[in-house]
C-alpha cells in the first residue's frame, strides 16, 4: 500500500507528452501497490504509470525494473506467458523518464481487476501458469541475460538491518515522529514471536542449503495483488521486478493454502512429477513474512518523511505482515500435514 506522492498532475501529464509522445488528461492514483502509480487516460486509451523515489529503495525498484523489461519482452516471445504487462519505452528508448525526482517507468494497461481476496478460489488457475513458468525456464536461460533478482542463496539478508531497527524501537526518543511511536506500540508486544520465526527460519535455511535443488525461472511473489482477471475471465501475472532463479518452491510455498489440491494442476502444466520439499516451503513461509516486516519498518524508520506514508506501512503492518507472524507456525504444520497426506 503505498500514499500518493507530492507530485503535481501537470507534471505527470509533461513527461507523459514529452518523454513518451502520449497525450493523458485524467490521472487516477492506485494505492494498492508498493510504489505510487496511477492509471492515465489519454484518447482511446489508458496506460500504468509507476513512480520510483529517490530513496535506497527507489534506487533498487528502478534497478529491478531495468531488468524486468527483457524478461517480460521473453516471456511474450518466447510464448511461455503471454499474459505479463507490456513495458513501454520513452521515445528515447529508455526504460525510465524522470519527473521532479521521481523515475517514471510506463506500461500498457491491463483491462481487469487484481484478485485480491478472490486469490485462493483461483488457485486452480494460478498453479498451471506457474507450472508453465517453470517449465520455460530453458528458452527463458536462452534469451534472459540478468535477472531482477540474483540467483537464490537461501540468506536473510534483511535479518540484521531489521534486527537493528527493533533494537532501536526499544529506545525512547523525545522528539521521534508519531509514526515512529506507533510502530514501537505496534510491535512489541510481538516481540516473543518473532524470535520463534527467526530462529526457524535459520533453522530452514541451514537445511535448504543442505538439499541444493536444480533452479527454474520463479515469479516469487504471485500473490493476490499481483495476479490480475481480465474482463474475459484470463489470468495475467504482474510485478516481476523480483523474479530470479530458485527451486520452485519459491513459487509453491504461496499457494500452500491449496497446494495439496492444486499440485496435479501444475504437475500436468510443468510435465513432470512434483515433490515439494518441506523445509524449503518453511524457509520460504518464515522468510517472507520476516522480510515483509523488514521492509515496512525500515521504510518508517529511514526512508519516510510525510505522516501518511508512515500510516500506509503501519496499515500493512497491522493488517497483513504481524497477522501473517502469528500465523506461519500453524500454516507450516498444516501444510507438512496435507502434503504428508497427499
Amino acid at each position: 500500500m503505498a500514499a500518493e506522492p507530492p507530485i503535481s498532475p501537470a507534471a505527470l501529464r509533461r513527461v507523459m507528452r514529452d518523454a513518451y509522445g502520449l497525450g493523458v488528461g485524467a490521472l487516477t492514483f492506485l494505492p494498492q501497490g508498493t510504489a505510487p502509480a496511477y492509471r492515465a487516460d489519454g484518447p482511446g486509451s489508458r496506460w500504468f504509470l509507476k513512480l520510483l523515489p529517490d530513496t535506497p529503495y527507489g534506487h533498487d525498484l528502478r534497478r529491478r525494473v531495468g531488468a524486468e523489461r527483457p524478461l517480460l519482452r521473453a516471456l511474450r516471445e518466447s510464448g511461455v506467458l503471454t499474459r505479463v504487462p507490456r513495458p513501454i519505452p520513452t521515445l528515447s528508448g529508455a526504460d525510465v523518464a524522470e519527473v521532479e525526482g521521481y523515475g517514471v517507468a510506463l506500461y500498457g494497461w491491463i483491462d481487469g481487476a487484481s484478485l485480491r481476496a478472490g486469490w485462493t478460489a483461483a488457485l486452480p488457475g494460478v498453479a498451471p501458469l506457474l507450472g508453465r513458468l517453470h517449465a520455460g525456464t530453458q528458452r527463458l536461460l536462452e534469451v534472459v541475460q540478468v535477472w531482477p533478482m540474483p540467483p537464490e542463496d537461501f540468506s536473510l539478508p534483511f535479518e540484521e538491518g531489521l534486527m537493528g531497527d527493533l533494537a532501536r524501537l526499544r529506545v525512547s526518543v523525545g522528539e521521534e515522529r508519531a509514526g515512529v511511536a506507533a510502530l514501537r506500540d505496534l510491535h512489541l508486544p510481538h516481540e516473543a514471536i518473532l524470535g520463534q520465526v527467526l530462529t526457524r527460519a535459520r533453522a530452514f535455511q541451514e537445511a535448504a542449503r543442505a538439499r541444493p535443488r536444480r533452479p527454474v525461472v520463479c515469479h516469487t511473489d504471485a500473490h493476490g495483488g499481483n495476479v490480475m482477471r481480465d474482463v474475459a475471465g484470463e489470468l495475467w501475472l504482474i510485478d516481476w521486478e523480483t523474479a530470479r532463479l530458485a527451486p520452485p518452491e519459491h513459487d509453491l510455498w504461496m499457494l500452500h493454502p491449496q497446494l495439496p489440491e492444486v499440485l496435479p494442476a501444475y504437475e500436468e502444466a510443468v510435465g513432470a512429477p512434483a515433490v515439494p520439499d518441506p523445509d524449503l516451503l518453511g524457509f520460504y513461509l518464515t522468510r517472507r513474512v520476516l522480510e515483509d516486516m523488514a521492509v515496512d519498518v525500515g521504510m518508517i524508520q529511514h526512508a519516510n518523511t510525510r505522516p501518511e506514508q508512515d500510516e500506509a506501512n503501519l496499515a500493512v503492518l497491522e493488517k497483513y505482515v504481524l497477522p501473517d507472524l502469528m500465523r506461519v507456525e500453524q500454516n507450516i504444520a498444516e501444510l507438512w500435514e496435507r502434503l504428508r497426506l497427499r
